[in-house]
C-alpha cells in the first residue's frame, strides 16, 4: 500500500510548528555545553574522579574520559617522514533467508593495500566465506543477521592483522565505523567467542606496532557531552548519571565542529562503557575528533584508536596525517579514499547472489540432491524490488 501522504502531511505540519521552539532549546543547550567545555577544559583529575564515582553508581554508564590533553586541545599533524603502507578493509554480507530456493549466506571482505605517494598502484584483496549447511547454525540456533554482521566485523580485523604481518614498512590499518564490537546479548556464547577472536586480532596488530583505527563518518554520539553532564550534577546526585540529561540533543560534533580548524584533531579521550573490561590494557579504546572539512564548511569525523596507538606519538600522528591526506583526495565530500575503495571491492550484487544460488543448485543436482524453491512471498517481493546490491 502506498504511503498515506495526507496523514504524513498532517504530521509534518505538526513537526514544523514545533521546530522553532525545539531549535531554540537546542541552541541554548549547545551554548551551555560549550561553556562547560571551556570552563572544565583543564580540570582533568576532577573530571576523571567524577566519572569513577558515577560508574560506582551506574556501571553501564557510557561517556568520554579525559586522558592527558585539555578538553579544548587541538593540533595539526606533522608531515609523514618516509614511506608507509595503508591498509583498509570493509565487508558486506548476504544474510541467509529461508525464502530462497537454497538457503545460504556469504561474508565478503574487501581490502585495499597502497603506499601513498608512490607510483605503485593500489592492490585489491577479496576474501569470501560461504555459509551453508552446518555453518548456517550457531550454538543458539539459526544464524541471525546480527551474528553474520558480527562475523563480518571480526573477519575485517583478522584480515588486516594478516596483511599487516607481511609488511616491512610502518602500517596504518583502517576500518569503517567504531572499533568497539557490538552484539546483544553480550553474554551470548557466539558473541563472546567472536569477541575473543576479535581481541586477539587487535593484540596481533599491537605486537606489529600498527597504527590501527576506525573512522566514524558523521558521528552522532554524545560521549563528551555525557561527560560534561556529570559536572551539572551535585556529588550526592551522581547516582543519576546517564539518567538526567540536561544537554540531551547536543552531540559531540556540535562542540568540535567550531573548535577545530581543517586538518586539526581534538584531545584524545578514553571510552567508558560496559565493554571497557574486555578492551583493556593496550587494547583500551580511545577516540579523537578530526576536522576533515574546509574553512567555510567544517566536517568532523570521530576516529577510534586503541591505547597502544595513543601511547605512541608517532603512531598517533601517522593515522592523523594519513586520514587528512586521504580525505583531501575525495574533494568536497571528504572521506578516506582507501575506505571508499575497500567498500567498492566488498560490495556483493544481487546478480552475484543469483549466480551463487545457481552454482549451489547445480552442484546439488550433480550430487543427486534437488534444490528447494523460492517462497511465494519472495517471488512477489522480487517482482517489485529495486535494490541491486548487498551492503
Amino acid at each position: 500500500m502506498p504511503v498515506n501522504f495526507q496523514e504524513i502531511q498532517r504530521q509534518v505540519k505538526e513537526m514544523g510548528q514545533q521546530a522553532p521552539q525545539r531549535a531554540k532549546k537546542l541552541r541554548e543547550r549547545r551554548q551551555q555545553a560549550e561553556l562547560l567545555l571551556n570552563d572544565w577544559s583543564g580540570c582533568l583529575e576532577e573530571l576523571i574522579q567524577r566519572v569513577e564515582k558515577a560508574v560506582s553508581h551506574n556501571n553501564s554508564l557510557r561517556c568520554a574520559v579525559p586522558v592527558e590533553e585539555e578538553l579544548t586541545f587541538s593540533n595539526f599533524a606533522r608531515p609523514i617522514q618516509g614511506a608507509m603502507v595503508l591498509l583498509a578493509a570493509d565487508g558486506s554480507q548476504i544474510n541467509p533467508s529461508r525464502h530462497d530456493p537454497v538457503e545460504f549466506g556469504v561474508i565478503n571482505i574487501g581490502a585495499i593495500r597502497m603506499i601513498p605517494g608512490q607510483a605503485e598502484p593500489p592492490r585489491e584483496i577479496t576474501r569470501s566465506t560461504l555459509l551453508y549447511q552446518d555453518a548456517l547454525y550457531s550454538e543458539a540456533g539459526p544464524l541471525t543477521e546480527e551474528i553474520v554482521a558480527l562475523r563480518r566485523d571480526l573477519n575485517e580485523r583478522k584480515m588486516l592483522a594478516e596483511l599487516a604481518a607481511k609488511e616491512k614498512l610502518p602500517v596504518v590499518a583502517l576500518t569503517d565505523g567504531p572499533m568497539e564490537l557490538f552484539g546483544e546479548p553480550k553474554e551470548n556464547r557466539e558473541f563472546r567467542k567472536s569477541l575473543q577472536e576479535y581481541l586477539q586480532a587487535l593484540r596481533d596488530l599491537a605486537e606489529l606496532h600498527v597504527s590501527a583505527g576506525g573512522y566514524v563518518d558523521k558521528p552522532r554520539a554524545d560521549l563528551v557531552v555525557r561527560l560534561l553532564e556529570l559536572v551539572t550534577l551535585a556529588e550526592e546526585d551522581l547516582s543519576q548519571a546517564g539518567k538526567r540529561r540536561p544537554l540531551e540533543g547536543v552531540t559531540d560534533e556540535d562542540l568540535f565542529c567550531q573548535l577545530l580548524k581543517p586538518g586539526e584533531r581534538s584531545a584524545v579521550f578514553a571510552i567508558q562503557s560496559t565493554s571497557s573490561r574486555d578492551f583493556s590494557g593496550p587494547l583500551a579504546l580511545h577516540f579523537f575528533f578530526l576536522n576533515v572539512g574546509r574553512p567555510d564548511h567544517p566536517y568532523v569525523a570521530r576516529v577510534e584508536v586503541p591505547k597502544w596507538v595513543v601511547q605512541n606519538p608517532e603512531l598517533l600522528n601517522l593515522i592523523h596525517a594519513t586520514l587528512v591526506t586521504q580525505c583531501l583526495q575525495m574533494g568536497n565530500r571528504p572521506y578516506p579514499y582507501a575506505l571508499h575503495r575497500a567498500h567498492e571491492v566488498a560490495l556483493v550484487s544481487f546478480a552475484e547472489k543469483a549466480e551463487l544460488q545457481d552454482m549451489i543448485a547445480v552442484e546439488l543436482l550433480q550430487q543427486g540432491v534437488k534444490a528447494g524453491q523460492k517462497s511465494n512471498k519472495q517471488v512477489h517481493k522480487d517482482q517489485s524490488g529495486t535494490r541491486t546490491r548487498y551492503k
